[in-house]
């Protein structure tokens, strides 16, 4: 039996962004918002990649960044919806903006849907192949566990952004952050 080596590589960049407090109307300077791609994976029969390889491992990195940093550019300029490696907490009074907000709703669900699509897997998994004869408790049984933990996700998330709506509830003027866009332009470029 052969064994096989698992190569990673994330790639990410670094955007500038501000934005006016919407409590204490301070300038929060400029801030460093971190945005990376998803992991590329790539399997190998060897401990270390050749170049070819190599070069389609960073290549695949290099494109998931190129993915990232474009849904996170029209997202921000067409929905108004900001990721959240753009942090809302202003360093002065150290209160949330209520542009945060949308990050957090954009994603609430992400997780939820995830252990709905293991629960169904599982569950199936468990009922065809278990070999036992109490196979449908069993599937049962693991489906509901994921679906507990996709339900409590969801109620976690519910909980975050009700207490975050709280904290920016008293806001005057609602501020959006200003985002230097033009420094990942080269990325944004890209096809």
């Amino acid at each position: 039996m052969g064994s096989y080596y698992k190569h990673t590589k994330t790639e990410s960049i670094k955007v500038t962004y501000s934005f006016c407090c919407e409590h204490c109307m301070a300038d929060s300077g400029p801030q460093q918002a971190v945005i990376s791609g998803m992991q590329a994976e790539l399997n190998s029969n060897y401990k270390a990649l050749d170049d070819k390889k190599q070069n389609e491992l960073n290549k695949m990195a290099h494109n998931n960044l190129v993915s990232a940093v474009k849904e996170a550019y029209n997202n921000a300029t067409e929905k108004h919806i900001y990721v959240k490696a753009f942090k809302d907490e202003c360093p002065h009074c150290h209160k949330p903006q209520t542009w945060g907000l949308t990050g957090m709703k954009n994603d609430m669900f992400s997780t939820p849907i995830v252990c709905v699509i293991l629960a169904v897997i599982i569950g199936a998994g468990c009922y065809f192949f278990s070999g036992v004869e109490n196979n449908l408790m069993i599937a049962l049984a693991a489906a509901g566990i994921c679906l507990l933990v996709g339900a409590g996700s969801l109620v976690l998330n519910l909980i975050k952004i009700g207490n975050k709506t709280k904290q920016t509830a008293g806001v005057l003027q609602k501020n959006e952050p200003v985002i230097e866009w033009n420094e990942v332009q080269h990325i944004l470029n890209e096809k």
